[in-house]
């Protein structure tokens, strides 16, 4: 920034761009998608998710559960799950947050 004086009074002025373009602040982190469902596999490093939307095919999705993935809930098969999730640099879906629902039993 740079203080320029106009009748003793001094009054900042934005410095233009150095040959850089200005434009939106890059995101530091990457942009997380969702998806939820009922768990079909479990195993300790991964979780599969298959959902079913009315009037398509059922789609499957494999999840990668690291330490830094949190879980609400007790994970189980058979669970419906929401999933918060980011892809990493080899395409695979690395799970962030994994929220259990819970089911509410049906009456007779």
């Amino acid at each position: 920034m740079t203080l320029v004086s106009l009748a003793g009074t001094a009054v900042a002025r934005p410095q233009e761009a150095s040959g850089a373009q200005q434009g939106p602040a890059q995101e530091t982190e990457a942009q997380t998608d969702t998806f939820s469902g009922t768990v079909t596999d479990l195993k300790s490093d991964r979780v599969t998710v298959r959902r079913s939307i009315a009037g398509s095919t059922s789609e499957s999705k494999v999840f990668l559960i690291q330490s830094d993935t949190r879980v609400e809930g007790k994970l189980h098969l058979k669970a419906r799950v929401t999933v918060g999730f980011v892809t990493d640099e080899n395409g695979e879906a690395v799970a962030r947050l994994i929220v259990v629902r819970q089911t509410t039993p049906k009456k007779h």
